[in-house]
């Protein structure tokens, strides 16, 4: 498979467990580009330090890089969409698949440790969702609503993907 399966999502979505279980099941590389954007520019919340800009450039960088990829599962930062510029990359060579956890699951199962925008507690999950689900709905090509069952949401999007003809059955 050419194309790319690339995860959107809300922080805590579950797009890292699930990406490196659709890796594992489809026999894809995995990238996570909040790991590559730490291995380049250091801790996300030193980068955060310098400002939330600061940030998504290097978030912006990073996803340009990758862009050229072919055939990669691609777990995204929450806010990747935030930059029409991000999607525009991403989808040159790959399926944006939104992974739509409700808010108060994320924050049953989130550490809010090290995540910088989670700085204030629970409260600004849902501030962040209002300002993202359009934007994850709008540029998404499959959305799939997740709970926590990390087994089903991998099959879900199999099955997707196998009856849209992205995969082979």
């Amino acid at each position: 498979m050419k194309q790319n399966i690339v995860l959107i999502g809300m922080m805590g979505c579950g797009k890292t467990t699930v990406g490196k279980r659709l890796s594992e099941q489809l026999n894809m590389p995995f990238i996570d580009t909040d790991v590559l954007i730490e291995e380049t520019y250091g801790p996300i919340p030193k980068l955060f330090e310098r400002g939330e800009d600061y940030f998504r450039d290097a978030e912006s960088k990073i996803i340009s890089e990758i862009a050229s990829f072919e055939g990669a599962v691609i777990s995204t930062g929450g806010g990747v969409v935030l930059r029409e510029e991000n999607v525009k990359a991403l989808k040159e060579k790959g399926f944006l698949i939104f992974i739509d956890r409700p808010v108060h699951l994320i924050a049953e199962s989130i550490d809010f440790k090290g995540r910088p925008l989670l700085s204030n507690g629970p409260e600004i999950l849902h501030e962040l969702m209002e300002k993202r689900y359009p934007l994850y709905k709008a540029y998404c090509d499959y959305h799939v609503v997740s709970d926590n069952d990390i087994s089903r949401t991998v099959r879900t999007i199999i099955e997707i993907l196998k009856n849209d003809g992205v995969i082979s059955p």
